[in-house]
């Protein structure tokens, strides 16, 4: 049997068969709310929403904006490793992340970080250091996209969602860009990895978090291009405008990330985005969950279209996706 296969081909297929029975119920799904019937989605005669039509130009170029900002977040992680010591390329780091980001989709939060860390360490590199920028990293999404929601939208926009949450996760993910607390996780996950610790030490000092951050900023007009082109896609004589659909993606981001049991944030982020669309546009709630689960769709999307993606960047580089435990990084000057 090759031994690429062996260890790590059950893990993928899950992810595989997971992802694939997801996207098949979001397509279901939206395909019951837009045609059977505007009712069952609410009242529609007092919104311009009820002109309904698929633009699949628009579509595409949402799915094209979204799968840009993902391999940028990619990016960006890749660039926080390799500064804080790991010797994975831009290119292999970079499709690790967007590889490993499907497992949002399995419950809880966890397996998103245990694939990264896997495939770091079977490529001889240090799996605490992949950990301790993941959690930077996803700490400076997260407040960047509050930031930009509150923004965008104003907090009148949040009267529906609940503000102590938001303020708690807000702190911790402060925290946790904090460089000795960084520090610390590195060293803890070294003595849990039975990693021995490394000549040069993790570098996570102050300038190079806030330049994580400023990339983080970044990205997120590209997740807003994205949702507005879908909404431009989908709706006829569209009312929302850029800052709106910014804010609302970024809003509900943030809400489905920081509830801890809801896989990718799923349900949750849908709510998140029918709230935030209610306070800061007329449209109803029936077609704004209509519009929420078409973002689910359009997002699922994207993100497989980027796990394979990073296979062929992975191939082209001569990586073997499954794993190799021989694989020591690339050569150097790659």
């Amino acid at each position: 049997m090759n031994p690429d296969r062996a260890g790590a081909t059950p893990g993928r297929r899950w992810v595989a068969l997971g992802s694939a029975g997801f996207l098949l119920a979001a397509l279901t799904a939206v395909g019951l709310a837009l045609s059977g019937g505007w009712a069952a989605w609410g009242d529609v005669d007092a919104s311009r929403l009820s002109g309904w039509r698929v633009r699949p130009l628009w579509l595409a170029v949402a799915v094209g904006c979204e799968v840009g900002a993902l391999c940028a977040s990619g990016a960006v992680w890749a660039w926080m490793f390799r500064a804080a010591g790991g010797r994975a390329g831009l290119p292999e780091a970079a499709a690790a992340w967007l590889g490993s980001n499907l497992g949002r989709y399995l419950p809880g939060k966890i397996w998103q970080v245990a694939g990264l860390v896997a495939w770091i360490r079977g490529r001889g590199d240090s799996g605490a250091t992949a950990f301790a920028t993941l959690i930077a990293f996803q700490a400076a999404i997260v407040i960047t996209g509050l930031a930009v929601a509150l923004t965008a939208l104003g907090a009148g926009a949040f009267e529906g969602v609940a503000r102590w949450p938001l303020i708690a996760g807000g702190i911790a993910l402060a925290a946790a860009l904090a460089p000795p607390v960084l520090r610390f996780v590195v060293r803890l996950g070294r003595r849990v990895l039975r990693e021995t610790p490394e000549r040069r030490d993790v570098e996570l000092d102050g300038g190079t978090l806030c330049r994580a951050v400023a990339g983080s900023l970044l990205i997120w007009p590209l997740h807003g291009l994205g949702f507005l082109a879908l909404i431009e896609g989908l709706v006829l004589g569209n009312t929302v405008g850029f800052g709106t659909a910014l804010g609302t993606f970024a809003g509900s981001y943030v809400v489905g990330y920081l509830a801890l049991v809801a896989p990718g944030g799923l349900v949750v982020r849908e709510g998140a985005i029918v709230g935030l669309l209610t306070a800061a546009t007329i449209i109803p709630a029936g077609p704004a969950a209509a519009l929420a689960l078409a973002a689910r769709l359009w997002t699922t999307v994207a993100e497989l279209a980027s796990f394979g993606l990073a296979l062929v960047v992975l191939r082209s580089v001569g990586v073997p996706p499954g794993g190799d435990p021989s694989w020591s990084g690339p050569p150097e000057g790659r």
